[in-house]
Formats: C-alpha cells, structure tokens, sequence
C-alpha cells in the first residue's frame, strides 16, 4: 500500500512540475511586434527605453514604432528602441473578495456544524454557530480585497540581439 501512495505522489510530482514549466513557457513575452499593433488606442504601457521607462496611452502603432500620449505629451517611440514592452492588466479584486467571502463562509459553516455536534464540555455554542460564518465570511472578504490585483504583463521584449544592437547607434 505505501508503494502505491509513493508512486500517486511522484505522479502528482512530475504532473505538477509538468504543467508549471509549460505555463512558465506560455507566459513568456514575445519578441513579435504584431502583438504590439494588435494593441487598440487607449491602452495604458510601460514601453522601456533604455536608459528610462516611459508610461502613457497608446495612440497608435505601426510597423516602425508606438506612439504613447504620456505625462510629458505625445511621444514616438522607433521599434529599434523599445526594448520591452508591458501592458496595464485589468484588476480582480471583486472576484478576490467574492471568493475570500465563499471560502471564509463555508469555512465559518463547517465550524458551526461541528460547534453544533459538540457533546461534552461546549462554551458558547450557540454563539459559535451564529458568528462563525459571518466573522470567518468578512475576514476572507478582507483578505480578497488585500491581495494585490492587476499589474502589469510584458507582451514585447526584444531579442537580445537588437537590444545590444540598438545600444550601440
């Protein structure tokens, strides 16, 4: 039996291992400026230019370069220069509290049901089966609308070939 169980953990093991190395890859920004024009106009960029970022609004993008309405007005940026290129992803933090509330709720429940099968020495059972879903529902709210949401994600980056090449003009 315990060979059994050794062998369904080194499974799960090499699945696990598996399945990250490949959404590791997937994740993996593109150096294909076609990912940069499919961008619409108003999106908000982090566009690296070395020696210093600049962040605005798309304007467009063409097949030689982005243009960004930044702070310091509208820039045209060349191809040849960006290096990297991220882009503002859309926050979750609804959905983190909804779920922090589920799970804070069912776990609130299952404390309730066993307070309500308690046989011998039971303080405040009654009190445990009322305030435990609730108090345990808004700590994991509280706990969804903490965790960081959004960020940004790189959908450009460069070869390191045109970046050196890029330096060097």
């Amino acid at each position: 039996m315990t060979h059994f169980l050794a062998m369904i953990r080194i499974r799960t093991r090499a699945a696990a291992v598996l399945v990250l190395a490949v959404t590791t890859l997937l994740a993996q920004p593109s150096a294909d400026w076609n990912v940069v024009k499919a961008l619409t106009p108003g999106t908000r960029i982090h566009v690296e230019v070395r020696p210093r970022t600049v962040s605005g609004q798309v304007r467009s993008v063409s097949d030689d370069a982005v243009v960004l309405q930044s702070g310091a007005g509208e820039e045209t940026i060349a191809r040849s220069q960006v290096s990297r290129l991220a882009v503002k992803q859309r926050g979750h933090r609804k959905r983190n509290v909804l779920i922090g509330l589920g799970v804070g709720v069912g776990a609130g429940a299952g404390i309730a049901v066993d307070a309500s099968t308690c046989k011998s020495f039971c303080i405040g059972r009654a009190a445990v089966e009322a305030a435990a879903p609730v108090g345990l529902g808004a700590l994991g709210a509280v706990i969804g609308a903490v965790i960081p949401t959004g960020g940004w994600r790189d959908v450009y980056r460069a070869s390191a070939a045109a970046s050196l090449a890029s330096q060097f003009k």
